[in-house]
């Protein structure tokens, strides 16, 4: 949503407005004081596990924290005020988010050479508590170490640009990231004519009340993969927590990053356990952690302990003993994806042992149309030809490999474009879509959408498609790619789900038979 004022008005006025603008209005003061209520509050809309904040509001925040937090400031604000050197220039003062960047860079490299590990602990949040106590024009409070998702929600959701992630072993840009998120804040508030206490309020008040955390509990999507975990390395408590999970039980994880919700997680305990323990689901999107520890997150619920499948009978068993993980003796297993063939073993297995696997989730095969489907070629032919028709238009309506200028002398050609008019310069259609043989991971899924994504704003169309023997992926203006709307070919044969494309794609301006081959 574009940000509107009159709504960010309209909370700045409410009790709830003002309660989180006064906290950060007098943030110093609340965080050397222990005057924290505030903040549980916020942390309890950011985390998945809250019980571990019940009560916590009338709970003094640790004193040490607030001696450790007016040291740091202490230290940065003689910095912003007493200059410093960097790239051959004296900074006096700090007069711009330039300026800014700068102190930032200086103080971290101080804190490395005293010793601060920024991924252990939430370090990150100790060092922009401090940041913004002095500087509140140019950094914000950051509270999302473990949850970064959210943050990307909220900059998708009113158009804020979001800076890469840097490299997994690129420690220090990680690090710096922290002060590119904060640039990009910066812009966002200028334009809005917000206050660095009004940013903070409309992060952690505003925009939290509108990109909402998954609701635990409810109804997943239908699992689309399965992928293996483990926990338990060096004696590090995973067992002890593991062991007592419930239904209830949310947590983050090191896995794969192109966890979606639904997907199957099969939690293995390493040595000296070395078996299958339990099996979860994703609750959230996977994401990349740039200041945790663990760079790929994912974040799991609803485990139900199973049955323990040791690692001697993993390698015993005929099918499973092929699995690439087994015979590298589960080395490198966190976010290893699990092909259906060996997913259904594994529940084999567990029903011989007296599991009852009636409970546990299914891969279900994606129900394509009989047919052979070997390239591109295939996929226009066979699947996205036959859902044209499905979704109301017929050949005349679309052209294939029509004709663009994308620049100076560059021609590409969209595979269908629909409705398409061939105004010189001046190209324009409905709707395009591109057909892949297989979309099998997010990073193709991003290069195939941008591709798309391109061609659809050349032409101004009203939305995008990309089709592949995965299933199809729907996308509308703003064209976000974390607003993109997948449907497996199983789902795509069901009337409730097809209802959903045809209100986004399909043509509802005319009456049309559908011909056979969908």
């Amino acid at each position: 949503m574009v940000f509107n004022e009159f709504i960010w008005n309209n909370f700045k006025e409410s009790q709830y407005g003002q309660k989180i603008i006064n906290f950060f209005s007098n943030y110093e003061n609340n965080v050397l004081n222990n005057n924290m209520e505030v903040y549980y509050q916020i942390v309890k809309l950011i985390d998945f596990d809250t019980s571990e904040w019940e009560g916590e509001e009338d709970k003094e925040y640790p004193q040490t924290y607030g001696e450790k937090v007016k040291d740091l400031c202490r230290a940065v604000k003689e910095f912003g005020e007493d200059g410093f050197m960097i790239l051959s220039h004296k900074i006096h003062g700090i007069a711009s988010i330039d300026d800014a960047e700068y102190l930032y860079r200086v103080v971290f490299d101080e804190q490395k050479r005293c010793g601060l590990d920024p991924f252990e602990g939430d370090d990150i949040q100790f060092l922009a508590d401090c940041f913004y106590i002095t500087y509140p024009d140019y950094f914000f409070p950051y509270y999302f170490n473990r949850y970064y998702y959210h943050l990307v929600a909220i900059f998708n959701e009113f158009g804020i640009y979001l800076p890469p992630v840097p490299p997994r072993n690129d420690l220090e840009k990680r690090m710096l990231h922290y002060v590119e998120l904060c640039k990009s804040l910066y812009n966002f508030r200028k334009i809005n004519n917000l206050t660095g206490f009004e940013l903070a309020a409309f992060l952690y008040g505003f925009a939290l009340s509108i990109v909402k955390k998954p609701e635990i509990g409810g109804a997943l999507p239908e699992p689309r993969k399965a992928f293996f975990v483990g926990g338990g390395i060096h004696n590090n408590g995973d067992f002890a927590y593991l062991d007592k999970a419930d239904e209830n039980s949310v947590t983050c994880w090191n896995g794969n990053p192109d966890t979606e919700p639904g997907d199957i997680i099969i939690m293995y305990c390493l040595s000296p356990r070395s078996c299958i323990h339990s099996i979860w689901r994703a609750v959230a999107p996977g994401t990349l952690e740039p200041f945790f520890y663990f760079y790929k997150v994912i974040y799991i619920g609803t485990p139900i302990l199973v049955k323990p499948i040791t690692i001697a009978e993993l390698k015993k068993d005929d099918i499973l003993s092929e699995m690439p993980l087994v015979k590298g003796n589960m080395q490198g297993i966190n976010g290893r994806l699990i092909q259906k063939k060996y997913y259904d073993r594994i529940l084999q297995m567990l029903e011989e042992k007296g599991q009852d696997i009636s409970v546990l989730p299914k891969l279900f095969d994606d129900a394509m149309p009989d047919i052979e489907i070997k390239d591109e070629k295939d996929v226009e032919k066979h699947l996205l030809e036959p859902l044209l028709y499905k979704l109301g238009f017929m050949e005349h309506h679309w052209r294939r490999q029509f004709k663009l200028r994308m620049g100076r002398g560059d021609r590409v050609f969209p595979d269908y474009v629909i409705f398409p008019k061939e105004e010189r310069n001046n190209e324009s259609g409905y709707w395009v879509w591109e057909a892949k043989y297989s979309i099998l991971d997010s990073k193709q899924l991003k290069e195939d959408f941008g591709q798309a994504k391109s061609y659809a704003l050349r032409l101004n169309c009203k939305g995008l498609g990309l089709i592949s023997k995965e299933g199809i992926w729907l996308s509308v203006p703003d064209f976000s790619f974390e607003k993109i709307k997948f449907w497996s070919w199983k789902q795509i044969h069901e009337h409730d789900y097809f209802n959903e494309i045809f209100d986004i794609a399909g043509n509802k301006k005319r009456n049309w038979n559908v011909p056979h081959g969908v």
